[in-house]
């Protein structure tokens, strides 16, 4: 599947927090398996989805479609994260907003310079930024503590 060592390590910790099968009456997303959701990919039989078959869609849809591999190490962990969680285009603007570039949640060369000159030392303010956008939520009241439980412990990594 894979032959990038950044993808590999990181989605294994998405896998981690995305768990197995759940059928939450509160997730928008419907039934998921693997973090996959039913509504993201109506035609995906999502009870028997493998963990194979997961973690190439999160290989295709988001590492490579959003360009996790080409923002720096360890803030191309959160930033994964973040399109797993709220959709790649809200995660690209939060990065851009990081990054001081006009938030329009395309990826493209503009946004990858920008990302690639930015402070290492100030990558954690991405995390900031993204709590900021979980607690905006209308659904903050139910997945708020596991979300925050989520991002303190990538914060710690």
């Amino acid at each position: 599947m894979s032959t990038d060592p950044n993808f590999d390590y990181c989605v294994a910790i998405v896998l981690e927090d995305e768990g197995g099968l759940v059928s939450d009456p509160n997730d928008p997303g419907g039934t998921t398996n693997f973090g996959i959701s039913q509504r993201a990919y109506p035609g995906l039989d999502i009870p028997n989805l493998t963990k194979a078959e997961a973690e190439q869609i999160y290989y295709n849809d988001y590492w490579v479609k959003f360009r996790c591999g080409d923002v720096p190490g360890h803030l191309d962990l959160w930033f994964m994260t973040a399109c797993v969680m709220s959709g790649g285009a809200t995660a690209t603007k939060l990065l851009q907003q990081l990054v001081g570039y006009t938030p329009d949640g395309v990826f493209g060369p503009a946004t990858l310079q920008a990302v690639q000159q930015f402070p290492s030392s100030r990558q954690h303010e991405y995390l900031t930024l993204y709590t900021l956008h979980l607690m905006s939520l209308s659904d903050w009241p139910s997945f708020g503590k596991g979300w925050m439980n989520r991002l303190y412990r990538l914060a710690a990594l």
